[in-house]
């Protein structure tokens, strides 16, 4: 589905902000003295036909292999039915190691008995949907047949060869997941945590493999075991019209925190549980295994559908990546005299899409990225500096809530991009090309229904103030 462009507000240079604004206390890239304008207050409106387009784009997919050190690994998991935006459904491809190699569950190799076998999904704490009474929902853990690769990257549309049998075919208690520290083998475990009990065949196999070859060294092992995928039961979550995105966390610190599969297995003539693990093992900005987080988006059916398929000038959306991004574009830049840019500032709004759920989350924090000739992203000149916080806290893009005219509250994100523009205009570029974006931390999650051109108090803006040239 290819989406159309529509137009949004003319822009407005207001001179006078600078003496509410701490804009212009920023360095700038060409220095000049500020001067009022012909006004008095330094007011100068563009003509009207120097106007902002706006489009609804699809961000098809998402690197969501990418290991940064000192950032948790962390997927969605689950189905979200929205009735406006449609369906999202997350699954999570990955690995897992012996914690040995040559691993032995006994020192004799086979005088035991294993119980059962559980994968472990520790919850990371951040859910989207409905936090307080979701839906159940289905999954089916399905064994890769293809080979995965810990320095490949893969990206959220992708899928690998599974083996047509599922290990697991459960119904899980998303409630409980959210509220409640499981036990095992008698023992609370600290942790929240999703326990799906994998089959007999795979015991089966697992442990006839116990001092063969494939437990020689990790590479054997990954080579005889591909990994897992666990998957949404589709069409049964989404006819059950499920509503929860659950946050898995792959590389935490402690046994139940960390994705794994748990052994509880017997010696022989005794009555005590034992247990072994094999984990998703990562060390630093690297990782001994795979895995990345499938990710699809559906609209057909759904009011989001019409927006994004035709002309609209009035409705703008957002969802994290992959998802609906906002491109935004500044023509005639080259009306504008080459003069110190104090203040570039959009400002979006948000409107209500008339089927809102409460529980659908709207962005904390939304951001810019620069879009090139070719349509590559890339960052805007406003993040060139050392501290990135800083940047980041300067560029701002953080939900607020404010006063419209009529003294309502009306939910804003302000984006601050005084040297991008400054850049665009010493380049002598006569557009300015960028894309709003949702954070990167949560793939999936957050939606934002927007104001356009035609949406009145909620119509966005973009406010620049400059220093007239001497």
């Amino acid at each position: 589905m290819k989406p159309r462009f529509s137009s949004i507000g003319s822009i407005l240079l207001l001179a006078a902000i600078v003496a509410t604004t701490t804009g212009c206390k920023e360095d700038t890239i060409i220095k000049a003295n500020v001067a009022p304008g012909d006004n008095g207050l330094g007011t100068v409106l563009v003509p009207d036909t120097f106007t902002v387009n706006a489009s609804n784009v699809f961000a098809d997919k998402l690197k969501t292999s990418e290991k940064v050190s000192g950032i948790p690994v962390v997927h969605a998991l689950g189905t979200v039915v929205d009735p406006y935006f449609g369906t999202t459904n997350a699954g999570i491809y990955m690995q897992v190691l012996p914690t040995t190699a040559g691993f032995r569950f006994v020192a004799d190799g086979t005088n035991y008995t294993v119980d059962s076998a559980v994968l472990i999904l520790p919850f990371y704490g951040f859910a989207w949907g409905n936090r307080t009474n979701p839906k159940p929902q289905k999954f089916k853990v399905y064994r890769v047949d293809e080979a995965m690769s810990n320095t490949a990257e893969y990206y959220s549309n992708q899928h690998l060869k599974v083996r047509s049998t599922p290990l697991a075919d459960v119904t899980i208690d998303m409630k409980s997941v959210l509220n409640d520290t499981p036990s095992a083998a008698g023992t609370k475990t600290g942790y929240k945590h999703i326990r799906i009990p994998l089959s007999q065949d795979f015991i089966t196999d697992v442990v006839s493999n116990i001092g063969q070859s494939a437990f020689d060294n990790d590479a054997n092992f990954l080579n005889y075991f591909n990994g897992f995928y666990i998957a949404p039961d589709s069409s049964v979550n989404i006819n059950n019209q499920t509503d929860l995105l659950t946050y898995i966390l792959l590389d935490g610190s402690a046994d139940y925190a960390r994705a794994s599969i748990a052994f509880y297995y017997r010696e022989n003539g005794s009555t005590e549980t034992k247990t072994a693990f094999f984990n998703y093992q990562r060390e630093g900005a690297t990782s001994k295994t795979a895995n990345f987080n499938q990710i699809s988006r559906n609209y057909n059916g759904y009011p989001v559908q019409q927006i994004i398929g035709n002309d609209y000038t009035d409705t703008l959306l957002l969802q994290n990546d992959p998802g609906l991004n906002i491109d935004f574009r500044i023509p005639n830049l080259d009306k504008l005299p080459t003069a110190a840019i104090i203040k570039a500032e959009l400002v979006i709004k948000q409107i209500k899409s008339g089927v809102d759920a409460d529980s659908l989350q709207i962005p904390n924090r939304i951001v810019p990225k620069g879009v090139d000739a070719s349509g590559n992203e890339y960052e805007i000149a406003d993040f060139s500096v050392t501290d990135y916080s800083a940047a980041l806290a300067f560029i701002d893009g953080v939900k607020r809530t404010e006063k419209d005219l009529n003294g309502n509250d009306i939910i804003t994100y302000r984006i601050n991009i005084p040297r991008e523009v400054q850049k665009a205009i010493i380049d002598k570029r006569n557009e300015l090309h960028l894309r709003i974006k949702g954070g990167t931390g949560f793939p999936a999650a957050y939606r934002l229904v927007a104001g356009g051109r035609n949406s009145g108090t909620y119509s966005m803006q973009l406010n620049i103030v400059y220093s007239k040239p001497d």
